[in-house]
């Protein structure tokens, strides 16, 4: 009998130590009034501490919990900090007051500033509130401000790497590179938090994009109560634009909502220059086209705590585009001797309306107290677009009399429809030594296009069935990653694998294109801390670059009866191999030098046939290039009133051509530098100012040669009424000098191309914020937050 009461009491006892209990309980003021946001510290045995916060109705939980002894902390802003020791040894529950502190705030305003450029082991921050260039502007103008990105034409690049990816909200935006311009011009600089430069992505992102990623974040709400702003523009470039919007957010407890709308009408000029070189005759060609759009847009967003651990969110986003040119193109044709032999003539009009709309639902879920959570996202974008051009032609003697015969007119129409779906799940389990992270998404792309081309005889419409096509495009990809992240004493290691199969399928009238492939995409990042001062850093990633289903389509697009423009069904991905080393020095030094192996590269080909003199600019794969970039950054605190961001790029680049057609290799040295400096004038800091430098040195892009070019930017903004409102006058392309120049050479045939875009422009910008300005200390810190990042 003693042994087994023995045996028996030794059984409850070790069950009971390895019970799992709960503590939970609510927090107070004296006033039995809830208090959200309390931070709640549970300290017990073998020094394991975690951290829970109170939810919107002030209550607090632990899970899972071991019997023992245990310390419970509570604090928050205004209030004393109270602490309660405990023995657990079942379910427990522990109400508690907090007493307000004796010289509590009614509420704190916090002026907090961030510096302008944050540099981590995998990107590079732009923080935009605190430039003043993000006043009165859209997302794409403000990307040609930040340090190493560069807006020409109004296409993404990256200095000395070519073209880049987009991501807002970490979502890849699935548009060629006219539609994504149009649409990066609908949001405004105000709804901008801050713009993330990815050249070497970790494989929790997308494998797509060569040049890697630039992700635009939008803000979220943060403050309690109704808080919104009014801003209004007037831009003179050529001709003026116009531009007005406004957000709104509402915040309370568990639920808040938010929304923006902003319109811009107005006009811009543009001008393309090119000359062709034949054997006996060369052809200027001059392109004046003033451009007219109109763009409303619009986005409204929830999100919901459904429970202490729960968060769901919707949103949805939409806009238009009303857009009209009036377009000349003159071809003068001189003769072998340079004499005019001929001048021909083209007048053309095109009408486009677009639309885009996007809606987003996400549910994260919180699966303990450590930090581990589940993110799941469900995206869908559609974008669609109808668009008439019409043109004519007439051809001329020298002598300017009409050449008989030539007068003849052309109508071209294009309708796509765009949508894309895509399912993502994300889990994140930090651990005490390391943290694990794993996910996959599914995502659909479906693309129909509608074109035709029609010969105009005496008003009548006559469809020109060998140049007008149906043309149906699929893209479905499957993905799954994983990726370890570990730091031991002064040392940050980083890798991942991500897995992508691709299916494609792409019919038009009489072509077929099937394909699929499974690719791995390794990615490796390596930190060390060597004191206070220094950190190296080294890493390494594969990426893909897969064609714009544009590029796919077999349609002609004629400008006139001599120069079109066509895709290439068979056109197949480029793949990239990145490495970079770099060195930071005190946070203000940063120094990189960094390689790119480009293989299967694929590129525009303005194909030239000497014998009827036409030309068809088609894509095709034929590059194999190296890249070698060496990059200096420095941001300098030159004086308290005057911080210099400054950034210098040297690059030497091999491009090797897989068809006869072009040059066999070309290489050579390219060099850019940029500053971007801010002023304050003032000592209330109401007054500030910003002026901004680039120059490019001539340079190798592919197989083309690019000139020189600069540009220079000033800008002040004075701030009025308690710094509520916010008034700002900025000029760009002050010195008219950012003008793009390059030329090639394609069958033999050099081709020189001189092309400036209405930049210089001078714009004011009036601003004004109301409502909750300030950060108050109930603010539920976790139920809000800004979704975790998506892995498009």
């Amino acid at each position: 009998m003693i042994r087994t009461l023995s045996f028996l009491v030794l059984f409850f006892i070790i069950i009971n130590c390895n019970a799992q209990f709960k503590l939970s309980g609510k927090v107070t003021d004296q006033g039995y009034k809830t208090l959200p946001s309390v931070t709640v510290k549970l300290s017990g045995p073998q020094n394991r501490i975690n951290y829970t916060q109170t939810d919107s109705l002030g209550n607090y939980h632990f899970n899972n919990l071991q019997a023992g002894k245990y310390t419970l902390t509570y604090s928050i802003l205004n209030y004393k900090a109270e602490n309660k020791l405990l023995s657990l040894t079942a379910d427990t529950i522990i109400n508690i007051e907090l007493q307000g502190s004796l010289n509590n705030l009614a509420d704190v305003q916090i002026h907090a500033r961030k510096v302008l450029i944050e540099k981590k082991i995998d990107r590079t921050v732009f923080n935009v509130e605190n430039s003043i260039a993000a006043i009165g502007t859209d997302a794409l103008e403000l990307l040609s401000k930040v340090p190493g990105v560069r807006v020409l034409n109004d296409q993404v690049s990256l200095v000395g790497k070519g073209g880049v990816n987009v991501m807002i909200n970490d979502k890849l935006v699935p548009l060629s590179a006219d539609e994504l311009s149009n649409y990066l011009k609908s949001i405004s600089s105000d709804n901008i938090a801050k713009i993330e430069v990815i050249t070497n992505p970790p494989a929790k992102y997308d494998a797509q994009g060569n040049n890697g990623l630039i992700n635009i974040v939008l803000k979220k709400v943060v403050a309690e109560g109704f808080k919104g702003s009014l801003n209004t523009s007037f831009t003179q470039a050529s001709h003026p634009t116009a531009a007005a919007g406004g957000n709104l957010s509402y915040r309370k407890n568990k639920l808040t909502l938010s929304s923006n709308f902003n319109i811009r009408k107005g006009s811009l000029v543009l001008f393309e220059q090119s000359d062709v070189f034949y054997p006996n005759q060369t052809w200027n060609i001059v392109n004046k086209d003033r451009n007219f759009r109109t763009v409303p847009s619009g986005q409204i967003g929830m999100d919901y705590q459904v429970s202490p651990k729960t968060i769901l969110g919707l949103s949805y986003k939409g806009g238009l585009t009303n857009f009209h040119s009036e377009e000349n193109i003159k071809t003068t044709v001189y003769n072998k001797t340079g004499n005019l032999d001929s001048v021909l003539n083209s007048d053309a009009h095109a009408k486009i309306r677009s639309h885009y709309h996007s809606a987003n639902i996400y549910l994260k879920q919180t699966l303990d107290t450590s930090g581990k959570q589940l993110t799941v996202n469900g995206d869908w974008f559609k974008y669609g677009d109808d668009k008439d051009r019409f043109f004519n032609n007439t051809s001329y003697f020298q002598n300017g009399m009409v050449i008989p015969n030539s007068f003849a007119e052309y109508l071209s129409t294009s309708k796509q429809n765009i949508d894309l779906y895509t399912l993502k799940a994300d889990v994140d389990l930090p651990y005490k030594t390391f943290k694990l992270s794993f996910g996959t998404k599914l995502s659909f792309i479906h693309n129909q296009s509608d074109l035709a081309f029609y010969n105009v005889h005496n008003t009548v419409y006559e469809l020109d069935p060998a140049q007008s096509n149906l043309f149906n495009y699929q893209e479905n990809t499957q993905a799954l990653f994983v990726n370890y992240n570990k730091s031991l004493k002064r040392w940050d290691f980083q890798a991942g694998l991500r897995g992508e199969y691709t299916q494609m399928n792409g019919v038009s009238v009489n072509e077929q294109n099937r394909s699929e492939y499974f690719r791995l995409f390794p990615t490796l990042y390596l930190s060390y801390r060597a004191n206070g001062k220094s950190t190296f850093a080294l890493n390494y990633g594969r990426r893909i670059n897969r064609p714009a289903y544009r590029k796919l389509n077999p349609f002609r697009w004629y400008s006139n009866q001599y120069a079109y423009t066509e895709g290439n069904p068979f056109l197949q991905p480029s793949y990239n191999d990145n490495i970079e080393i770099s060195h930071i020095l005190n946070n203000i030094f940063t120094t990189t030098l960094s390689f790119n192996h480009t293989t299967n590269g694929f590129n525009d080909v303005n194909f030239i046939d000497v014998n009827n003199n036409i030309q068809a600019a088609k894509p095709v794969n034929f590059i194999t290039g190296y890249h070698y970039q060496f990059s200096n950054a420095v941001t300098l605190t030159v004086l308290k009133w005057w911080e210099s961001i400054n950034q210098a790029d040297v690059y030497y680049t091999v491009s090797h051509s897989g068809i006869t057609q072009t040059q066999s290799n070309l290489n050579g040295f390219g060099a850019y530098f940029s500053t971007l400096n801010q002023f304050v004038f003032n000592p209330s800091k109401t007054i500030l100012g910003e002026a901004s430098f680039w120059y490019q040195f001539p340079s190798v892009d592919g197989l083309n040669l690019n000139k020189n070019q600069y540009n220079l930017d000033l800008g002040i903004k004075t701030l009025l009424h308690n710094k509520k409102m916010q008034l700002a006058l900025t000029a760009t392309d002050v010195l008219k000098t950012n003008r793009y120049r390059f030329n090639s050479l394609v069958n033999n045939i050099r081709q020189e191309y001189n092309n400036y875009y209405d930049s210089q422009q001078l714009r004011i910008t009036f601003r004004y914020n109301f409502g909750n300005e300030k950060i108050k200390q109930q603010d539920r810190k976790p139920g809000n937050e800004e979704e975790r990042k998506r892995n498009n």
